[in-house]
């Protein structure tokens, strides 16, 4: 909740991780974080000025609320805060006569200032200095463990910005600075966490979806990649789709316990056809070590030996608590479980047989696929790759 005091001036914002990169990086990282800042205002259609002064950025902007709504949806961001500026020269006086606003209704309080510059006192001076001002005029107590509020003034040469609330970011690194994935996402709950967390180490995404006639998964991937696209800010996201039903449909009941191996082998081919064509560098899945049968590591080694780019997986070392956790704290759990009168509530693949490999063989994995017509179903998948306006 935003202290409501005065007109701010504009939003601070700050980075973590971008600043221990080398000078060279570092420009470029914040380049494009101001560069993806800019679109998501712009987008808004708000108006502002954008600015990197030391190691912040600053945003003089009007609409405070829909400001921090878009910076909240922005990776590389470490907190943001809206400031009020005063010169140095003014800072003494402004505390005097404003303390009392901003203090209302609190009991203890603490100061915490940064300074850079050339000046004729440390931080610690300011804080006692201004501490004392604000104690003669309130009578409230200094508690610099666990202050009811705390005043942050940040002292660039002859500027003061001053703020109250930290809001978090997202941390990670901006949108961008990484290569293009695609990223196979299901209607379930692992898939749009993993592409989520490909993200905030700054890829940007297509998403890929293996349409299997299935209407309730259908819309779920429609709504996730929809909700996905809210912290896209900066780079273009596209949704694409091919008909994956006749290979199941051709495997199903052929193939017996390696259905669910020859089914993620024609998801990874399709997905690398369409990276090439993308100039992405790798495929993202949400495959978890364990989590279910066809996910043991002697599998998952085997379905990677089929790939001929690199296959991330973000999720190998989480648990199911922990995923579903994550999915919520990011609102993407509704859309996996959701259930309304117009789509079938059973969402388990149908084409899944009683009982999974859990140790695929190479050789037996390879004789299947030539016998069931492979090389022709990739060619039909591939050409049924479209586009899905979202």
């Amino acid at each position: 909740m935003i202290l409501v005091l005065f007109l701010w001036n504009g939003i601070l914002v700050a980075y973590g991780e971008i600043a221990l990169k080398s000078d060279f990086v570092r420009r470029r990282y914040v380049g494009k974080l101001m560069k993806n800042i800019s679109i998501g205002l712009r987008n808004e259609g708000l108006n502002f000025k954008i600015k990197h002064r030391w190691s912040r950025i600053l945003v003089e902007i009007d609409d405070i609320d829909k400001a921090i709504n878009i910076l909240s949806r922005i990776f590389g961001i470490s907190y943001f805060s809206p400031y009020i500026y005063v010169s140095l020269s003014q800072l003494e006086d402004f505390i005097f006569q404003n303390c009392k606003n901003f203090l209302n209704g609190i009991n203890t309080f603490a100061i915490r200032v940064r300074r850079s510059g050339q000046h004729n006192f440390t931080s610690k001076d300011l804080e006692a200095k201004l501490g004392a001002i604000v104690k003669e005029k309130t009578g409230l107590k200094v508690s610099l463990d666990n202050p009811e509020r705390t005043i942050y003034i940040e002292v660039r040469d002859s500027e003061c910005y001053i703020y109250f609330d930290k809001f978090s970011g997202l941390n990670g690194v901006p949108l961008g600075t990484s290569g293009r994935v695609v990223c196979l996402v299901s209607g379930g709950i692992d898939s749009p966490v993993a592409t989520w967390l490909m993200m905030k180490r700054g890829c940007p995404v297509s998403i890929l979806y293996a349409d299997m006639n299935d209407n309730a998964r259908f819309k779920k991937v429609i709504d996730v990649s929809r909700k996905i696209s809210n912290w896209h800010l900066g780079e273009t996201m596209n949704l694409y789709s091919y008909d994956h039903f006749k290979w199941l449909q051709n495997i199903m009941g052929r193939s017996g316990k390696y259905t669910c191996i020859l089914c993620k082998i024609m998801m990874y081919k399709v997905a690398a056809y369409l990276a090439k064509s993308l100039g992405a560098w790798a495929i993202v899945t949400g495959e978890s070590l364990g989590q279910v049968a066809s996910q043991t590591h002697d599998n998952l080694m085997v379905l990677s030996s089929f790939s001929e780019i690199p296959l991330i997986r973000p999720l190998i070392s989480y648990d199911k608590e922990e995923i579903i956790s994550l999915s919520k704290k990011l609102g993407l759990y509704e859309y996996a479980i959701y259930k309304d009168n117009y789509i079938s509530h059973n969402i388990d693949c149908w084409a899944r047989p009683k009982h999974v490999t859990t140790k695929a063989d190479p050789e037996t994995t390879s004789k299947l696929l030539l016998e069931l017509d492979f090389n022709n179903f990739i060619n039909e998948c591939i050409k049924s790759i479209k586009v899905i306006n979202f």
